[in-house]
């Protein structure tokens, strides 16, 4: 809950440029979004997010998803810097295997060339996001978009309003400060859930794991869930905490380390869906508008949508 404080801090600044917003005030849609992301295929949680404080708070949709988006780049750089140095310290075995189920085996090699790709598809959207800030590629971009043939109208014209609602919002990182905090909250988010697998290591008699320890395991899950699998993150995180804990010697009983990976996955997700739901009915929604919301996400207006909940 402590690293989704830190989201919430570092959302506040990505916000600047629709306004000033307390850190308490994004936390409950944040938290809302979450639950939903954790109930939801597609990420569905993160359009909630943007509609519901959209709607409250009267700011176009784009503008606010283009903030979300951006907090996953960082999320991914951050992750891709910490993955460097983790690798740098660790010493991964190509031959160690896990295996979960009936589950694709996730081995050393697998784990690198998947760490290879984010690496690629970090740089590719770093370029892209950077590239958007020039108005020619900007308008080109947003040209090509409206010309695409086969989706909606009213989708397309969306799509390219988000376009310029990005551009805003990574303009207003040219502010330094802004831009300081934005990059520490974002190192503060995941070194806090590296930290909380260490505590949870304290329930585990003869488990022994730093804060190092945890915050490796942290990122060779992230990039373990990156490998096409069955949907949802069950099992493929599980298989991500065992390989983790077995590569470092933290445990070296893989069924001790499977009840770790459980009970660390249950930890994770069920007090944010419970907390999360919570949020939701505390911003005027119940889960039959959050399914209405999302199909109507590129149709309705902001204000149409308020009038449709209340």
């Amino acid at each position: 809950f402590l690293s989704m404080w830190f989201r919430a801090l570092r959302w506040r600044y990505l916000m600047l440029p629709s306004g000033s917003f307390t850190a308490r005030r994004l936390f409950s849609p944040m938290m809302a979004g979450f639950a939903i992301n954790s109930l939801f295929p597609a990420r569905a949680g993160e359009f909630l997010r943007a509609s519901v404080l959209s709607i409250r708070e009267r700011l176009p949709f784009s503008a606010v998803f283009g903030t979300i988006v951006l907090e996953r780049i960082f999320d991914s750089v951050t992750l891709l810097v910490l993955a460097a140095v983790t690798f740098s310290m660790v010493n991964i075995d190509p031959a160690l295997n896990v295996t979960y189920g009936s589950l694709p085996v996730l081995t050393g090699a697998k784990l690198k060339a998947a760490s290879l790709q984010f690496s690629y598809f970090c740089a590719v959207l770093l370029v892209a996001s950077i590239a958007i800030l020039v108005p020619a590629v900007r308008r080109l971009t947003e040209r090509v978009i409206v010309a695409v043939p086969f989706a909606p109208r009213r989708i397309r014209e969306r799509l390219a309003d988000m376009v310029e609602s990005f551009a805003t919002g990574m303009a207003s990182l040219k502010n330094i400060r802004s831009l300081a905090f934005v990059v520490l909250y974002s190192v503060a988010v995941w070194v806090t859930v590296g930290l909380s697998m260490q505590v949870l290591a304290y329930g585990f008699p003869g488990m022994r794991m730093t804060t190092v320890d945890g915050i490796a395991i942290t990122v060779i899950t992230c990039i373990a869930i990156l490998i096409p699998a069955a949907p949802g993150y069950w099992g493929l995180m599980e298989i991500g905490f065992v390989f983790g804990l077995l590569v470092l010697g933290v445990e070296k009983d893989q069924g001790r380390a499977l009840a770790y990976a459980f009970v660390c996955h249950s930890l994770q997700i069920f007090p944010i869906i419970a907390v999360g739901l919570i949020c939701l009915w505390r911003e005027g929604f119940s889960l039959h508008q959050v399914l209405e919301r999302m199909k109507q996400t590129f149709g309705e207006t902001p204000d149409a949508a308020q009038n449709s909940t209340q």
